[in-house]
């Protein structure tokens, strides 16, 4: 059984955390990664947009030009959708329902693919627990200095029950290239986001559990 490393706060190996083969050895298909991230994506647009149709563009609303005597085809109103600043036809009216679905079983086999690429990359550490003196930006800060990670999108997945987390939180409330997620609610559009992942030791069983 395959094993990774498990470092302290000062990026030194502590222990060895065996693997689950059922989630990190998932095949990887970019075809349905594309598809999630449509989904995804798509489900968080608000869908508010609307257009004005011909009855509800404001003006005076007299004919442009005679019936007659001018070679041109007849109009009632400037507002038709034909004319410039007229009503949209058809256009979206802000009242649509419309979403994409994709099932449970595909949702998740995606995210354990996501998270078995990340892992076959080495994109993923653990640490034994996060703990500081002072929870403080600065501390956060000197943290990540240890972890063989640059200041790239980074996500911190804690454990529902995490030591301090509140405080955990506030500490790296201030870096805008670290975010932070609950190992029950992370999900696939996060990881996707992020060029690494950091597990808390807790969190790294949690999601184990969660997906096996």
């Amino acid at each position: 059984m395959e094993q990774i490393e498990v470092i302290n706060h000062k990026g030194e190996i502590v222990s060895k955390q065996p693997l689950n083969n059922k989630i990190w050895k998932s095949q990887f298909s970019r075809w349905n990664i594309s598809l999630a991230n449509r989904y995804y994506t798509f489900n968080q647009h608000q869908k508010t947009h609307k257009t004005k149709t011909k009855g509800e563009v404001e003006g005076v609303d007299e004919k442009p030009h005679p019936q007659k005597g001018t070679g041109r085809a007849r109009s009632g109103s400037p507002y038709n959708p034909q004319n410039r600043g007229g009503g949209i036809t058809f256009g979206p009216t802000g009242q649509e329902s419309r979403s994409l679905y994709i099932n449970k079983k595909f949702k998740q086999s995606v995210f354990q693919s996501l998270l078995g690429e990340k892992m076959r990359k080495k994109e993923i550490i653990i640490v034994d627990k996060i703990a500081f003196a002072n929870y403080k930006t600065k501390e956060a800060e000197k943290f990540l200095d240890f972890l063989p990670v640059k200041k790239t999108p980074i996500l911190l997945v804690l454990s529902k029950e995490e030591e301090n987390k509140e405080k955990i939180i506030y500490s790296f409330r201030n870096l805008s290239y670290a975010k932070i997620s609950d190992s029950k609610l992370v999900n696939f559009s996060q990881v996707l986001s992020s060029n690494y992942l950091v597990f808390t030791h807790s969190a790294f069983s949690e999601i184990e559990k969660r997906l096996g």
